[in-house]
C-alpha cells in the first residue's frame, strides 16, 4: 500500500496519467463495449428497430448502474482517501458494504423487471415490433442484473487502489467473451435478441470472477477474510452520502433517455431509431472521458486526504485539458463522418441520410464533455456530495427537462433535437462557477474541506 499511496502524493502528473487515467480510459471503453456490441449486432443481424428495443433496455440497466454507483462511488472515494491516510482498517472493510447492499437492491430489480418488462417498454415508447423485440431482450437481461452490478460495483475498488491496469484486465476478460458471443448466439444459434442478451450475462459474470480473484491475490491493497464480508454500519453514512451524486448521475440518465425515446417516437419510428442510435454513440463515446476522471480519482481523494491541495490543484488541471483535447477530438469525428457511424448500427441507407443532420446537431456539444467530467469528479473525490449532485442534475434533469418540453414546443422535432446540447451548454456554465469557487478555497492555507 504505501509504495501505491507515495506515487499518489509524489509521481508527477505525466506519469500518473498515463499509469492510471490511459488505463481508466481503456477499462471504461471496455464497460461500454457490453451494451455498445449489442445495439451493432442486433442491428445488423435482426434489424434497425432492435436497435431502439436495446436502448430502451439500457434505461432500465442505468437503474442497475445507479444502485452500484451509489454504494461503490462513495466506496471507492472513501477508500482513496483512507489509502491517503494510511487507514488500512477502512480500507479491508468496504467490500462487504458494497458487495451486499448491490447484490440485494439489484435482486429486488431483477423481480421488477422480469414481472413488468411490458409495461416498462410500453412507458418507454416502444409499440408493435420493438415491443416485442424489447421483451425478449429485456426479461432475459434482467436474471443477470445481479452479476451486471456487482461486478463492476467492486472493479471500483481495484481502480480505487491505484491498480487501473488490472482492473481493465477484468474488464476485458467479461467484454471480449461478449463479443465473441454476440454473433454466435444472435445469428448462428438464431436467438435474436435472446442472444443478445445472454451473451451479456455470461460476460459480467466472467467480470465478477476476475474481480474476486484479484482480491484473493498478493497485488490486493485490500486483506481478503470472511470480515470483508461484513457490513460495517458506521461507514455506510458516508458511502451513501458520497455516493449519492453517483447514483443521482444514472437515474437522471435514465430519466432522460426515457424522455428523449419517449418524445422521438411521438414523430416517428425513424427519428426513435436515429435517436436511440445517437444516445448509444454518444454514451459509449463519453465513457472513456469519464475514464479519465476516474483516473484522476484516486489522485485527487490520496492527495486530498493527505493535505498536499496543490497538488490536488495541479491534478485536476492536468488531467482536464487531456481531457478536453479528446473531446475535441471525438467531435470533429462525429461532426465529419456522421453517415459512417451510424451505418455501424443502422443497415436502411435512407434512416441514415435523413438522420445524419439529426445526429451531428445532437452531438454537437461533446467538445465540451471533458470539462463535464473532471468537474463532477472533483467534487466526488473530495467528498462533496452535494455539489456533485447539483452539477449532475443540472445536466441531465433541471436544464434538459425544461428544455425538451419546451423547445418542440416552439420549433417542432428540431426543438427535441437541440434541447441536449444547449442544457450541456448551460450546464457547463454553471459547472465554471462551482469550481471556480472550490479551487478557490483550496488555495488557503488551512483549508480543511470547507
Amino acid at each position: 500500500m504505501n509504495d501505491k499511496r507515495e506515487m499518489l502524493l509524489n509521481q508527477g502528473m505525466g506519469k500518473l496519467f498515463v499509469s492510471l487515467a490511459l488505463p481508466g480510459m481503456a477499462g471504461m471503453i471496455v464497460i461500454g463495449l457490453y451494451n455498445l456490441v449489442d445495439s451493432i449486432f442486433v442491428g445488423q443481424f435482426v434489424g434497425p428497430a432492435a436497435v431502439s428495443a436495446v436502448a430502451m433496455g439500457y434505461a432500465v440497466i442505468l437503474v442497475n448502474q445507479a444502485i452500484l454507483s451509489l454504494f461503490a462511488t462513495g466506496a471507492s472515494s472513501l477508500f482513496s482517501r483512507a489509502m491517503g491516510a494510511g487507514d488500512q482498517k477502512t480500507m479491508d472493510a468496504l467490500l462487504g458494504n458494497v458487495f451486499w447492499p448491490v447484490t440485494l437492491c439489484s435482486l429486488v430489480l431483477t423481480v421488477i423487471t422480469f414481472s413488468f418488462a411490458p409495461e416498462i417498454l410500453f412507458a418507454l415508447g416502444a409499440r408493435e415490433e420493438i415491443l416485442s423485440l424489447g421483451i425478449d431482450y429485456l426479461r432475459l437481461l434482467s436474471l443477470g442484473f445481479v452479476f451486471g452490478a456487482v461486478g463492476p460495483a467492486l472493479n471500483f475498488l481495484i481502480r480505487a487502489e491505484g491498480q487501473m491496469k488490472t482492473a481493465m484486465k477484468i474488464m476485458a476478460l467479461g467484454t471480449i467473451t461478449n463479443i465473441i458471443l454476440d454473433p454466435i448466439f444472435i445469428k448462428v444459434l438464431g436467438m435474436g435478441m435472446e442472444g443478445a442478451a445472454l451473451a451479456t450475462i455470461i460476460g459480467q459474470s466472467l467480470f465478477l470472477f476476475g474481480d474476486f480473484a484479484h482480491f484473493k491475490s498478493k497485488q490486493s491493497s485490500i486483506n481478503l477474510s470472511t470480515k470483508s464480508f461484513r457490513i460495517t454500519w458506521p461507514l455506510m453514512p458516508e458511502i451513501i452520502r458520497v455516493g449519492f451524486s453517483g447514483m443521482i448521475m444514472s437515474l437522471a440518465v435514465a430519466i432522460q433517455l426515457s424522455i428523449l425515446l419517449s418524445l422521438s417516437s411521438s414523430y416517428s419510428i425513424n427519428s426513435n431509431i436515429v435517436m436511440s442510435t445517437a444516445f448509444r454513440i454518444m454514451s459509449f463515446f463519453y465513457i472513456p472521458i469519464f475514464g479519465i476522471s476516474y483516473g484522476l480519482q484516486p489522485v485527487l481523494g490520496a492527495n486530498y486526504g493527505a493535505g498536499r491541495f496543490d497538488r490536488v490543484r495541479e491534478a485536476f488541471w492536468y488531467f482536464g485539458k487531456v481531457a478536453s483535447a479528446i473531446a475535441v477530438g471525438i467531435w470533429l469525428f462525429f461532426q465529419l463522418f456522421a453517415p459512417f457511424i451510424l451505418s455501424w448500427f443502422i443497415t436502411d441507407a435512407e434512416i441514415v441520410a435523413e438522420g445524419s443532420r439529426q445526429f451531428r446537431l445532437f452531438l454537437s456539444s461533446f467538445l465540451f464533455y471533458g470539462l463535464i467530467a473532471v468537474f463532477i469528479m472533483l467534487f466526488m473525490a473530495l467528498g462533496k456530495a452535494g455539489k456533485g449532485a447539483l452539477l449532475t442534475l443540472g445536466r441531465q434533469l433541471f436544464f434538459f427537462i425544461p428544455l425538451a418540453l419546451l423547445l418542440p414546443y416552439m420549433f417542432g422535432e428540431i426543438g427535441l433535437w437541440l434541447s441536449y446540447p444547449l442544457g450541456d451548454l448551460c450546464v457547463v456554465l454553471f459547472g465554471m462557477i462551482l469550481v471556480r469557487s472550490e479551487l478557490k478555497l483550496l488555495k488557503r492555507p488551512h483549508y480543511a474541506g470547507q
